[in-house]
């Protein structure tokens, strides 16, 4: 990687680290934080550009902050879970979003995505949970590790999805 490419990696990574800034240094979130001293973030999710940051609390529940415009909070949420759920540490990422989608365009050159979930996670180690919807209804579900690896994914058309939830 050039300089100018360690350069535009470190700007993305900023962009992350500074919503989670704000996030953190947000008077809701100061306040919520004082009360939930042994909850810690877990996920870390881009929905159509709209940042969110997922929170575990010891009751087995979730508190989730918006942070678009005015910083919103949504707490006890009921979570579905499998097995134990790990602190995520923002500064531990080495793959960007933005590199993930790269290697997705990569391997998918011809399709449009109009949709996208990006969930950054870390069940057992950190990876990113990209969901896409093309133009024609087709679901890709992707999974990407730190190292650029592609750890599972599925693309089949929305409508076998559909199928299933009957």
């Amino acid at each position: 990687m050039n300089l100018s490419g360690k350069l535009r990696k470190r700007q993305r990574k900023k962009k992350m680290l500074k919503s989670y800034k704000r996030l953190t240094s947000s008077e809701i979130f100061r306040k919520w934080k004082l009360k939930h001293k042994d909850s810690f973030m877990c996920s870390f999710i881009i929905m159509n550009e709209k940042i969110q940051f997922d929170f575990y609390n010891k009751n087995d529940t979730m508190t989730s902050f918006n942070v678009d415009g005015k910083i919103s909070m949504d707490e006890n949420q009921k979570i579905f879970k499998k097995g134990d759920l790990n602190e995520l540490k923002l500064g531990d990422i080495n793959l960007t979003k933005e590199k993930a989608l790269e290697i997705i365009d990569k391997k998918y050159p011809d399709e449009k995505f109009n949709r996208r979930i990006i969930i950054l996670q870390n069940p057992e180690k950190p990876f990113w949970n990209i969901t896409l919807i093309t133009t024609s209804l087709k679901l890709l579900n992707i999974k990407i590790d730190m190292k650029g690896n592609i750890i599972s994914e599925t693309f089949e058309p929305l409508t076998n999805f559909m199928k299933q939830a009957k």
